[in-house]
């Protein structure tokens, strides 16, 4: 079995829903039933991540004589059974839900900041350890109350003091654990950007568990959206409803196993080869591109980063 890491970086709002709610958000976006953080389902991820390489039903029971024409998207991402082909199988490649590493917060200073907790960077640990990834960094002390904050930099400061939304905190600074977080996520985010580490460990702050998990409640977007109607080019009757979505610049993470690939008509396909096929740019071939993720696309929403970090 081989594995990545896939990150998911938010390029604009992303709704990524449950159908409607019972609260105050007609339309909410799916969270964690345990620590009710925002995150995107495994099979959410695994349907466009095939859309993106095209393979569609048809395609991947296409033949060519006795043989399939495209057996790589068969083995990654499986097929469905029936009256002619007995061969169903739910793909080889296996993602996990990705949870949420940093959610974005507006700051006084520095326009926003990427927020995580000590929480979250230990679930993020025991996933990227279990996945094979090593020289991780280790967990930063716990902060001293639920008034202060880790930070890097003077990026986000007002003199001592970290103002997030109507939020304020002590800086602690100095703290290499944080530092090694930042460096490393920025690294396995923005691979090869010549700009976009160095703005991230600007932004970046771990917050006590509590706030974290207030701001993962409240600090998503919520719309208002409305239908207008035809005739009278006002709210169509019972047409005004709220809608949840993941911030930009939020980021998750989350695993991709290839599990044994099962050779056909005497096609033989390693496991590390057909992750590497399928985890690159169709053009570039660089481990990253662009998914469309969630509802809303007509309206621009669920432009997502898909990066892909190499165990």
């Amino acid at each position: 079995m081989a594995n990545r890491i896939y990150w998911l970086h938010a390029l604009t709002p992303t709704h990524t829903g449950v159908g409607r709610g019972v609260g105050y958000i007609d339309l909410p976006i799916d969270r964690d039933a345990v620590t009710n953080w925002p995150l995107v389902r495994g099979s959410a991820f695994k349907g466009v991540w095939a859309d993106y390489y095209g393979a569609t039903e048809p395609k991947r029971k296409e033949k060519e004589g006795d043989r399939f024409k495209y057996p790589e998207l068969r083995a990654a991402f499986g097929v469905s059974s029936d009256a002619t082909d007995n061969a169903a199988n739910s793909g080889s490649l296996i993602p996990t839900d990705a949870r949420l590493v940093c959610l974005p917060v507006r700051s006084f200073r520095g326009t926003f900041a990427w927020c995580t907790s000590r929480l979250a960077l230990q679930l993020l640990h025991r996933t990227l350890d279990l996945a094979g990834l090593t020289g991780l960094p280790g967990l930063p002390p716990v902060l001293p109350n639920d008034e202060t904050c880790y930070v890097l930099g003077s990026g986000l400061l007002e003199g001592k003091q970290v103002f997030l939304q109507d939020l304020d905190f002590a800086a602690v600074k100095d703290q290499p654990e944080v530092e090694g977080w930042a460096e490393s996520i920025a690294k396995w985010v923005f691979p090869g950007d010549p700009t976009w580490p160095g703005e991230f460990k600007k932004r970046f702050t771990v917050l006590p568990d509590v706030v974290f998990d207030f701001l993962t409640e409240t600090g998503t977007e919520v719309q208002t959206r409305v239908k207008i109607s035809d005739e009278t080019k006002t709210v169509a009757d019972k047409a005004l409803w709220t809608e949840e979505s993941l911030p930009a610049e939020t980021i998750l993470a989350g695993v991709v196993a290839c599990d044994r690939v099962f050779g056909k008509n005497g096609v033989e396909i390693k496991v590390e080869d057909l992750l590497e096929k399928f985890a690159r740019d169709k053009a570039t071939g660089k481990p990253e591109f662009v998914l469309q993720i969630g509802g809303k696309a007509t309206v621009g929403r669920g432009q997502v980063r898909c990066v892909f970090t190499k165990i």
